[in-house]
C-alpha cells in the first residue's frame, strides 16, 4: 500500500479540550489542522479530550482538511489510551496521528502493531498515518532509522524549542523559531534542519518545520519559510491563525515546478503502462525519488486548485 500524498503546507494545533478554537480552526486556511492531546490538554482533561477528539472527527465539517489529532508521548501514561480510546470510535475518520517527542523506531514500530489490531477488530478500511515529531537530542541522532520504521509514517516534524532544551541551548522563551538566532555566527537550527529532511526524503517522507513563535512578525516568519522551503521542507506549523496566509503562500509550488512535475508525471505513467522500467525525460533519466517528488507536488497543485474552487463556489 503506497503512502497517500498529502497537502501540508501548514498545520495549525488546537487544544482538543477547547471546543470553540476546534470549530474555529476548522474554518480556517489550515492544510491540517491537529486536535492536541499533548502539552495543552491538562492532565484531568485527558480522557474528556480524547471524547473530544471522536466528536470533532464526527460533527466537524473538516472541509477537506487533513483530520490529524497528536497523542501524548510513549513515555507518559497517557499515549495507549490516546489511540485506543479515538480510534475504536473514530478511527475512520482519522487521517493522521501526530507522535510528540520520538526518541526511538521501537515507539513507532509499537504504534504501526497496536493501530493494526485496533483496525483489525474494529474493521477500520483505511490505514491511518502517523507523523513522528522530532524534538530531542536522541530523535534527532535516530532520525535516520525513526524515519524507516513504519509503512505507516508519512511525515517527519522538527520541535525545535524541546530539541534545543534537550541540547542545553539558551532559551529566551520563544516557542519557536526565532529565538535567539542573533546568539550564533549563522543558522543555529541550519544543522538539525538539513539532518531531518534528509532523513525525511531518503525515506520517501514530508518534512514539516517548526513553528516561527512571534506571530505579529510577519517579516520573520516569511524568511523563516523561506529557508526551511529552500532546504527542502513541505510546510511549516503555524503558532497562531494569522501565520497561516503567509506559510501558504510560501511553501505553494510556483508555475514553473508544477509544469516540470507534471510532466514527469505524465512521463512516469506512461513509462508504467508500457511495462518500462526507466524513465527519461528530456534526454536525462529521472530516479525514483524525483517522480515521487513530481507526485508530491501536482498533487498540491491540484489540492490547491480544489481549495480555490471551493473558495470561489462558496462566495
Amino acid at each position: 500500500m503506497e503512502r497517500p500524498v498529502r497537502l501540508r503546507r501548514s498545520l495549525l494545533s488546537v487544544p482538543a479540550n477547547r471546543e470553540r478554537m476546534v470549530q474555529k480552526a476548522l474554518g480556517l486556511p489550515a492544510d491540517v489542522v491537529m486536535l492536541d492531546l499533548e502539552d495543552s490538554v491538562p492532565v484531568e482533561e485527558k480522557a474528556a479530550a480524547r471524547q473530544a477528539v471522536v466528536e470533532a472527527l464526527r460533527l466537524g465539517d473538516w472541509g477537506g482538511k487533513v483530520r490529524a489529532y497528536r497523542i501524548n508521548d510513549m513515555g507518559t501514561p497517557f499515549a495507549y489510551r490516546d489511540v485506543i480510546d479515538v480510534v475504536e470510535a473514530a478511527g475512520d475518520l482519522v487521517d493522521v496521528i501526530v507522535v510528540p517527542k520520538v526518541n526511538d523506531p521501537a515507539e513507532i514500530k509499537a504504534l504501526d502493531y497496536l493501530l493494526t489490531q485496533i483496525e483489525w477488530a474494529m474493521g477500520v478500511h483505511k490505514r491511518i498515518g502517523l507523523e513522528a515529531s522530532i524534538e530531542t537530542a536522541q530523535g534527532m541522532a535516530r532520525v535516520h532509522t525513526i524515519a524507516g520504521s513504519s509503512p505507516r509514517l508519512e511525515a517527519l516534524v522538527f520541535g525545535v524549542a524541546d530539541y534545543g532544551a534537550s541540547l542545553g541551548m539558551p532559551s529566551g522563551g520563544v516557542s519557536g523559531h526565532g529565538d535567539g538566532e542573533g546568539d550564533y555566527p549563522g543558522h543555529r537550527w541550519h544543522y538539525p534542519l538539513s539532518r531531518m529532511v534528509m532523513a525525511a526524503k531518503a525515506a520517501g517522507l514530508a518534512a514539516m518545520d517548526a513553528p516561527y513563535g512571534d506571530f505579529k512578525d510577519e517579516a520573520g516568519l516569511g524568511r523563516s519559510c523561506a529557508l526551511s522551503r529552500a532546504l527542502g521542507y513541505d510546510g511549516k506549523w503555524a503558532i497562531h491563525p494569522a501565520q497561516l496566509e503567509t506559510i501558504n503562500a510560501a511553501f505553494s509550488p510556483e508555475e514553473e515546478e508544477v509544469q516540470r512535475a507534471l510532466r514527469i508525471v505524465e512521463a512516469y505513467e506512461s513509462a508504467r503502462a508500457k511495462g518500462e522500467g526507466t524513465l527519461a525525460l528530456d534526454g536525462k533519466m529521472v530516479d525514483a525519488a524525483s517522480v515521487r517528488l513530481a507526485q508530491v507536488t501536482v498533487a498540491a497543485w491540484r489540492r490547491i486548485r480544489e481549495q480555490q474552487k471551493e473558495t470561489t463556489d462558496s462566495e
